[in-house]
């Protein structure tokens, strides 16, 4: 997952960068955020689920969002999740290109000649000049499409030199490295700022609405604040996502959680499929669901007649899932998606300094850091509150004198 990163400074430089993204990073400095306090500016709202991490009592998301999990710490940044979609959609581009240069007008010349044969004598002409035209058009495509690809290498390169965010549980602190500088930043887990902000805006297409898992991490030294956004598709996604991080640090649940639609297949997630990235493995993943699809691995029955298989109350075989599979694989040019995924993938990432590698060494439980009691308390009203009495979790943090 890619995440952006954002300083903000106070004195001097507190009015530009106020200026700049003041929409996803609140003032946490100077208006000092509460659990469960809602700031409304504007067209954008945000609700603050941090500092003192409470029960949130949301459901965690998939721990595809987390590069690695371990007993010790969970990683947050560092994977390539999304890059086979996106080489599906550099093959749906380069198709658009290739229909419009060869397809249209071999389809435009073969209509005329069967309609209208008087207008095209020479069809085999007429279809060498169409092609000449409308790939001159196309060409024009391939600018938007360079575009494309070369935000996607470059996202791939910008990612081999991020560090990824660590949350260590036995210590309760998480551990940021500064991409640029090296400078390794660590603070208290209950100290982590953590919001979601729902914004919207209005463009020449219609409203729009933009979801952010923001966290504000406090560098006392240097008098700063880093600030990690991470752009989620709902409010639900960004609540799961804390909610994630939250249970790990909290409860040391690992965020196991496998796909809804593979539970419900029987598929049962195996070394593969826990692999915190994409690479060529995914292809044959989503081959096994397609045949899982159309129950062609089904064991029992094999020897029965469709109306038997209905009648002793066997799913109905079908290969169509699988077909439709093979076709979308060979529009998208085979594994080319998964190749690219896996190029990403190898690229790496920044080895991580000595410092953290040595902090994210396991500890003794006696030597495990514990709750405050302000937290330990405050979970406990908020967490009777929401469970027992019905509150939301604005309500319940007010009731627990949070905000």
């Amino acid at each position: 997952m890619n995440y952006q990163i954002k300083t903000w400074k106070p004195a001097k430089r507190m009015l530009k960068k106020s200026n700049e993204g003041k929409e996803s990073t609140p003032d946490i400095r100077n208006q000092r955020p509460r659990a469960g306090e809602i700031r409304v500016s504007g067209l954008n709202e945000t609700l603050f689920l941090s500092p003192l991490p409470v029960y949130t009592g949301q459901t965690q998301s998939s721990r595809r969002n987390f590069s690695e999990i371990t007993e010790t710490y969970l990683e947050l940044g560092g994977n390539n999740w999304g890059m086979v979609e996106q080489g599906k959609i550099l093959a749906a581009g380069i198709w658009m290109l290739l229909t419009l240069a060869f397809i249209v007008p071999s389809l435009v010349v073969l209509y005329g000649a069967l309609a209208s044969p008087e207008n095209f004598p020479t069809p085999l002409k007429d279809l060498v000049m169409g092609i000449q035209t409308f790939s001159g058009i196309a060409l024009l495509g391939l600018l938007p499409l360079g575009a494309y690809v070369y935000g996607m290498f470059s996202s791939v390169f910008t990612a081999a030199k991020t560090y990824p965010v660590r949350f260590n549980r036995q210590r309760r602190e998480v551990c940021y490295v500064d991409s640029k500088t090296h400078r390794v930043l660590i603070v208290p887990w209950e100290s982590v700022v953590a919001w979601v902000a729902n914004s919207q805006g209005v463009t020449s297409y219609g409203a729009t609405r933009q979801y952010t898992l923001g966290m504000g991490l406090e560098d006392e030294e240097q008098d700063k604040v880093q600030f990690l956004l991470l752009p989620q598709p709902s409010d639900a996604h960004s609540l799961g996502m804390w909610a994630s991080i939250r249970n790990f640090m909290e409860d040391g649940q690992l965020v196991d959680v496998p796909n809804p639609m593979l539970k419900a297949l029987g598929l049962i997630p195996t070394g593969d499929r826990l692999k915190p990235y994409e690479g060529l493995h995914t292809f044959e993943i989503e081959r096994e669901d397609a045949r899982a699809m159309g129950s062609l691995d089904e064991e029992g029955g094999e020897d029965l007649t469709p109306e038997q298989r209905r009648e002793y109350g066997f799913a109905e075989k079908s290969r169509w899932p699988l077909r439709r599979w093979y076709i979308g694989r060979v529009l998208t040019f085979w594994k080319m998606p998964y190749i690219l995924a896996e190029w990403a993938h190898r690229k790496g990432r920044p080895v991580l300094p000595e410092q953290v590698q040595a902090w994210s060494q396991p500890l003794p439980p006696e030597h495990w850091a514990k709750p405050s009691a302000a937290l330990m308390k405050a979970n406990q009203l908020v967490k009777s509150a929401m469970d027992k009495k019905g509150a939301t979790f604005v309500e319940a943090c007010k009731a627990a004198g949070l905000h």
